[in-house]
């Protein structure tokens, strides 16, 4: 019997590490112009080069039933998956995983799929800690619970560097998008409930790294995992280090977003992600 975790390309994991742990990750697809292709086609800074220098706005899609099908299929009977992906609230990929079960024509595979609620490194901490239950040959029960709790304390906040990303792909309203940037605010967003929302607005971008640190520094004492984030906005994800860093000296993972995260919240972007 074999248990495995199945993932969408959302999550970022590193490819030795996708590799050393046999994890499955289906790709979503990214629409640019003309030029349709996977998720990890490009790599991070030819697409962001492009993003900033090309007068075209980017559109994401799910991957098809077929692409979760065909890794169902390889599993043999006995088997067990975990499936988590990007949250169900930006993107239909949770739809096409849950069609794919539906078709799978054998009753003697487990398949457990998961709505992450989140994305990037929220839905990447969620399969470390299934990968690192599994290696532990902890119980089902257990790992679905721990999925859940993480869930549940688990935060992500971010600043972007243009709202017209987030704007364009519908993920806030039109009329936020233009007040923001002509008042030049700096809104900081989460994820509630697996959507995009408003935590709060400030006016520059070092508030905005600031507030969020604050953020951090309420939960600090049940933290348990750290993760710095940005898209093509080293300098900017440098003065946010320096500021976790007056406050907590343990581990920290930074991420950086590819294409279909990066091309709703656009190049610019920062955040913290902890649980």
């Amino acid at each position: 019997m074999m248990r495995v975790v199945i993932t969408d390309s959302t999550a970022y994991l590193p490819d030795d590490y996708i590799k050393e742990n046999n994890i499955k990750v289906v790709p979503l697809n990214v629409h640019l112009g003309n030029e349709v292709f996977k998720e990890g086609y490009y790599d991070n800074k030819t697409y962001y080069n492009r993003l900033r220098n090309e007068k075209i706005f980017p559109s994401t899609s799910q991957p098809a039933v077929g692409e979760f099908l065909e890794i169902y299929e390889q599993l043999k009977p006995g088997d067990e998956a975990f499936v988590i992906v990007l949250s169900a609230a930006l993107s239909g990929t949770y739809q096409s995983a849950e069609m794919a079960k539906d078709l799978l024509k054998t009753d003697n595979i487990k398949i457990h799929l998961v709505d992450s609620k989140s994305a990037a490194i929220g839905l990447g901490f969620q399969i470390y800690k299934v990968q690192e239950m599994l290696d532990s040959n902890e119980t089902t029960e257990n790992i679905i619970n721990e999925i859940y709790k993480i869930q549940q304390n688990g935060k992500l906040f971010f600043a972007v560097g243009n709202l017209e990303y987030l704007v364009r792909g519908g993920r806030v309203s039109h009329l936020s998008g233009f007040l923001g940037n002509i008042l030049q605010m700096k809104p900081i967003l989460t994820l509630e409930d697996g959507k995009i929302s408003l935590h709060e607005k400030v006016r520059t971008s070092q508030k905005a790294y600031h507030k969020m640190m604050d953020y951090l520094i309420t939960d600090i004492d049940k933290i348990e995992k750290i993760s710095l984030l940005h898209v093509d906005a080293l300098e900017e994800l440098k003065i946010l280090e320096e500021i976790l860093r007056a406050h907590y000296t343990g581990p920290i993972v930074v991420t950086e977003p590819g294409p279909v995260i990066g091309s709703h919240v656009g190049p610019g972007t920062v955040g913290i992600a902890y649980y």
